[in-house]
């Protein structure tokens, strides 16, 4: 299904969102983003194992259109909305990945990092320059840290630098770097590799690094050893 500003492709276990504005360097504006949002619900009541994320054009996107103000949505709607959009992410249940090309801003940016599998072609920058717009990016603070550490966190928000995709694979916000012409190769590959693994396995992987976090140090090894036994 296509919508507007954001083309979905289900393909058995596959399913391919794109960011689909790229007159406009894939910027969102509300109604990409609730597209997105849907996009993503879609995706997952598919069934599908693996989510792949893209963008059209030479970048992923620029992220979130800082200049729109919608009449029919509050700030705070306005901004529910990212929340709903990396919780759909980050809980797909399954394999995520996101294949960066070009630009991958605020928004962007943060997709890039909350996906499982981030591969970045050579030529994409990373960054958050919410503060270059006037204001603290706290829906990232909430998350950051988890990715690339208090230190780097700060300089990025604070900064608002844009940083090449071999600095990012060093904080953490990327998976893989590789040149961008075998880009589409190596995602392919990813692609193909993690569907011949056991899908089950990959979910405990992704999830199980929470879990443990509500476990009691002292009980970690029993509740590991459990998971291997289901």
């Amino acid at each position: 299904m296509s919508y507007e500003y954001i083309d979905i492709d289900i393909d058995d276990r596959v399913a391919t969102i794109s960011f689909d504005r790229p007159e406009h360097d894939n910027k969102i504006i509300a109604a990409m983003m609730q597209q997105y949002i849907e996009a993503l619900e879609e995706a997952t009541a598919s069934g599908a194992d693996l989510l792949v994320l893209r963008g059209t054009g030479g970048d992923f996107t620029v992220g979130r259109d800082q200049d729109e103000n919608p009449e029919d949505l509050t700030k705070e709607d306005n901004l529910s909305m990212i929340f709903r959009a990396n919780g759909l992410l980050t809980e797909f249940d399954g394999v995520s990945i996101a294949a960066v090309r070009g630009r991958a801003l605020g928004f962007g940016c943060g997709t890039a990092a909350q996906s499982d599998i981030t591969i970045a072609g050579s030529n994409a920058v990373f960054g958050f320059d919410e503060i270059n717009h006037g204001f603290a990016p706290t829906i990232v603070l909430t998350w950051l840290e988890t990715y690339v550490g208090r230190k780097a966190a700060i300089d990025l928000v604070m900064t608002g630098r844009r940083v090449p995709a071999s600095e990012a694979k060093e904080m953490g916000l990327v998976t893989q770097v590789v040149p961008d012409e075998r880009f589409e190769a190596v995602v392919e590959d990813t692609i193909d590799d993690t569907l011949g693994k056991n899908i089950e396995a990959l979910k405990t992987c992704k999830f199980y690094p929470r879990e443990i976090q509500s476990v009691d140090q002292a009980d970690r090894a029993d509740y590991a050893l459990s998971k291997l036994l289901d």
